[in-house]
């Protein structure tokens, strides 16, 4: 058995302490307080010395000097009122149904490995644990607080788990070479036009119909503008308008996302959202008001290289057969990750926390979601034998 795999295990309570406690006491974007003074005091614990990084990110250095790996684990919750009732669910209307206590505590079951072994690393080991990936916000904000400096980084590596599908099966490993995840960025249009009585609807401008109108064009930017080798999504997921029943409304609010794989094709379908709710609301005689973005995240790509240095490691911890390595098979969910592997060779992938034949019906961002704690020390392990194992191969190059 690999070594960090069998010590992982004999930690196994602690780890799943851990992920229990953050699991209760779940926050949203920065606002993380339970959870970063809980990741601290456990590096304390340690004799490891956590430092803040930005608004409510942590990172830890260990090793020697020489090649430097990030491991990143996220940390936030989404605000979702929980449903599992679970002894340990989280009563204050935030949930980590995204799995981000797993990859806290498995950062957490790593820190304490690779500080076990430290004497043995040939180089250093950054931890990042990362806030505001829900908002796609936290890692942009680490990356422009340094995280990526001091030791400057050379490659970076990152686990999600995955629950509630017929791939993944518990303890397995997913990933894809190339571009892994969609670009992210989101729109709010306000069409503005002129309320009236129902009756007599000529006299206005009715915002519910222009709205509806863009809704409708906006849906054709990726079936007719875009090449069907160009994966790309327009979503529109929030429409309002309207106060009553006998009024033309005079305001419509949409709210949607923009997902593409290409970075080029991100600022074209971004582009043309713009142009084309301009160009429906001239149509019709109504004005629109396009806000910009509070959040966004380019395309993610897994470094090929790094994937191939990586897979033996990744083999190293868990069986062959439970591997799976894909060629451009991207998702289009989106994933601030993005943000460090635009800068550094970077690697994701994805641990199975129970499939569908394992009775696991529930998928990640389900109020009833509860992924399996039993791959909570083959996640630790992976962080920390990929880490040695990619520091060892790294050492002289």
């Amino acid at each position: 058995m690999n070594p960090y795999l069998k010590r992982a295990q004999e930690i196994a309570a602690e780890i799943t302490e851990n992920r229990r406690y953050i699991h209760a006491h779940a926050g949203v974007g920065f606002d993380l307080g339970d959870t970063v003074d809980r990741i601290m005091s456990q590096l304390e614990a340690m004799g490891i010395q956590g430092e803040v990084c930005g608004k409510a990110g942590v990172v830890v250095t260990l090793g020697k000097p020489g090649k430097t790996i990030l491991l990143r684990g996220d940390i936030d919750a989404l605000p979702i009122a929980e449903q599992t009732g679970l002894p340990f669910a989280s009563q204050n209307g935030a949930m980590h149904a995204c799995g981000h206590d797993f990859h806290a505590s498995m950062l957490l079951g790593a820190a304490r490995l690779l500080k076990e072994t430290e004497d043995s690393l040939a180089g250093t080991v950054k931890l990042m644990f990362q806030p505001a990936e829900e908002k796609l916000l936290g890692a942009k904000d680490m990356v422009e607080n340094g995280v990526l400096e001091n030791p400057h980084v050379d490659a970076a590596f990152a686990i999600h788990i995955g629950t509630g599908n017929e791939e993944t099966k518990i303890g397995s490993v997913r990933f894809t070479k190339g571009p892994s995840h969609a670009s992210g960025d989101s729109f709010r249009i306000i069409v503005q036009g002129k309320g009236c009585h129902g009756a007599s609807s000529y006299q206005g401008v009715d915002a519910i119909s222009v709205a509806a109108h863009i809704v409708v064009a906006l849906e054709q930017i990726p079936a007719r503008e875009v090449p069907a080798d160009q994966l790309s999504i327009v979503t529109v997921g929030v429409f309002q308008g309207g106060s009553a029943c006998n009024i033309i409304a005079d305001t419509a609010v949409l709210e949607g996302t923009i997902r593409a794989l290409d970075p080029e094709n991100r600022l074209f379908l971004i582009r043309r959202v713009r142009e084309i709710a301009q160009g429906v609301a001239q149509t019709f005689r109504a004005t629109v008001t396009i806000e910009e973005p509070t959040g966004g995240t380019p395309p993610s790509v897994n470094d090929p290289a790094l994937c191939d240095q990586m897979l033996p490691f990744i083999q190293q911890v868990v069986a062959p057969d439970l591997v799976t390595v894909k060629e451009n098979s991207p998702s289009l969910g989106s994933e601030d990750f993005a943000y460090v592997s635009t800068k550094v060779p970077s690697m994701m992938v994805s641990l199975g926390a129970g499939s569908t034949d394992q009775g696991f019906h529930y998928a990640l961002h389900s109020p009833f979601v509860t992924p399996d704690e039993s791959c909570l020390p083959v996640g630790a392990a992976l962080y920390a034998h990929c880490a040695a194992g990619w520091l060892a191969a790294n050492a002289d190059k």
